[in-house]
């Protein structure tokens, strides 16, 4: 065999190896991104529990009603309004872990978790009142996960 033969064979060689071993490497890096998303979404639950504890007057959105909020903003009381607030927060940080479990960036159960949540706090007036207060701000199919019971 002709010397160059051997030399593109090597080449080809150590091409193949360099993507295998760059796959394996995409592969390690993607896996550490997964965890690094799961310990965002991890870390935005225990702010949002903390924040529980640390008000009081977040405390009554455990505290069902059937009965709506018919209430304009401007209307609420400001109890009312820090739970609003508190809602539009867990519903964002909702739909981030929402879209990361569908794009495969989390483990897909991991929103189940979230969700089970959500649907807890439907049972609240004010998460209620801020579903439909921020409806057109987010993906349908996400809301309609958060008011599925």
């Amino acid at each position: 065999m002709p010397e160059s033969n051997w030399t593109d064979i090597i080449q080809s060689i150590g091409v193949i190896a360099a993507l295998f071993f760059a796959g394996l490497e995409i592969r390690a890096r993607a896996r550490e991104q997964r965890f690094r998303n799961y310990l965002d979404g991890i870390a935005g639950f225990v702010q949002f529990a903390r924040l529980m504890v640390e008000k009081p007057q977040l405390h009554a959105l455990y505290q069902y009603s059937p009965k709506e909020l018919n209430k304009t903003y401007e209307q609420l009381t400001a109890d009312e309004k820090a739970r609003v607030h508190y809602c539009d927060s867990l519903i964002a940080l909702c739909e981030t872990v929402w879209l990361a479990s569908r794009q495969r960036w989390i483990p897909r159960d991991e929103w189940m978790y979230w969700k089970r949540w959500a649907i807890d706090l439907n049972g609240s007036r004010e998460f209620r009142w801020t579903l439909k207060w921020v409806a057109n701000e987010y993906d349908e199919q996400f809301l309609d996960e958060m008011k599925s019971h």
